[in-house]
């Protein structure tokens, strides 16, 4: 497995995210969490990212339900992006347990996994089997 370097939490919630953010830093090891409070900030990055050839995330963690622009609405416009998508993984991190949403969620090539709050120690182990698995 390559060494982690950059994540994206894309949350709305100041609390979740910092929890999140230390989450991601001491459990999934990566060096460096950039933290978002809607798509629309974390999308307009990326664009800065592909527009100056800065570092492009490993790990998006998305919230759904946010503000300006919701999760979803990050997705289309993440795919409209000349990335190699294949390389940023996205695991939706949200409240809803609808199972409209973990099957729309199926159809975005981009989205690894599907996790409920809060980010426990289950969810954490499965994401970190999931990173592994994606960077055989």
């Amino acid at each position: 497995m390559k060494t982690p370097k950059l994540a994206y939490v894309v949350e709305d919630d100041r609390i979740t995210a910092v929890i999140t953010e230390f989450i991601v830093k001491k459990d999934l090891r990566y060096r460096a969490v950039q933290t978002f409070g809607n798509g629309q900030l974390a999308f307009n990055q990326l664009q800065e990212v592909v527009r100056t050839g800065g570092s492009i995330p490993d790990l998006i963690l998305l919230d759904l339900n946010m503000p300006q622009m919701d999760g979803w609405e990050f997705l289309d416009a993440f795919g409209t992006l000349p990335l190699a998508q294949e390389e940023v993984r996205v695991f939706i991190l949200t409240s809803s347990i609808q199972p409209t949403d973990i099957e729309k969620s199926t159809h975005y090539k981009e989205v690894k996994g599907y996790f409920s709050k809060p980010l426990g120690k289950v969810n954490v182990q499965r994401m970190k089997s999931l990173l592994w698995e994606a960077s055989d």
